[in-house]
């Protein structure tokens, strides 16, 4: 839900997209990489075109944006342009997320003198219930959901085949319709920090693709 949030306010303030079902799921299909059997980290860094020997917090924004606008522009004829370009939002989106977001998650838990779960549980829990949260309050949500029903899933690239697309597609459609997280406590992530950071990643990236 915040990759969708990002590219929603993205179309709010004017990104031109001509084919909504492919962008949205252009922007939900980088993490298809966790239906291919025995994926790993190495795989999932492939996918999310992370410079080899690399980490997010170790990237330089500037130069990594600047590279993911030009691998978009370089394949803009092999694909959907506007899945292409979801895709790319999704990865910047990710490099911004862990720079503002998770850095600060895992500032929090180990100040921590009793965490109630492991460091990785903790993440999840926290942002699978502000995940919930977005869904439940977005108005756009029903149309963003019409929007991925009827987009058509392909191989992308040399990076997903349909197959990986399509499954996580079909899990993205069905995730909040079985999970429920009502019962659990956010520790280390606040719902304010989740809107501040939509709101200031599309923003960021609105800059930078407008230039």
């Amino acid at each position: 839900m915040v990759h969708l949030s990002v590219a929603q306010e993205l179309l709010d303030s004017g990104f031109k997209v001509s084919d909504l079902p492919q962008f949205y799921l252009g922007c939900i299909s980088p993490d298809a990489i966790h239906m291919r059997k025995n994926s790993d980290k190495m795989q999932k860094g492939e996918t999310h075109l992370i410079p080899e020997g690399k980490k997010w917090k170790d990237v330089d924004e500037k130069d990594y944006t600047s590279f993911m606008l030009n691998f978009i522009r370089a394949n803009e004829n092999r694909t959907n342009t506007d899945f292409l370009w979801g895709y790319g939002i999704h990865i910047l989106t990710d490099m911004y997320w862990v720079k503002q977001v998770y850095e600060k998650h895992l500032e929090n838990y180990q100040k921590d003198p009793s965490p109630v779960h492991d460091l990785r549980p903790a993440y999840y829990n926290d942002t699978d219930i502000l995940d919930q949260m977005l869904y439940n309050e977005k108005s756009w949500r029903k149309d963003v959901w019409d929007y991925l029903t009827a987009a058509d899933c392909f191989d992308f690239l040399d990076l997903l085949t349909t197959d990986e697309i399509r499954l996580w597609k079909e899990r993205t459609l069905r995730w909040f319709d079985v999970k429920d997280f009502q019962n659990n406590t956010i520790r280390y992530i606040t719902k304010s920090d989740i809107d501040t950071f939509i709101s200031a990643c599309s923003k960021t990236l609105w800059r930078d693709i407008s230039n």
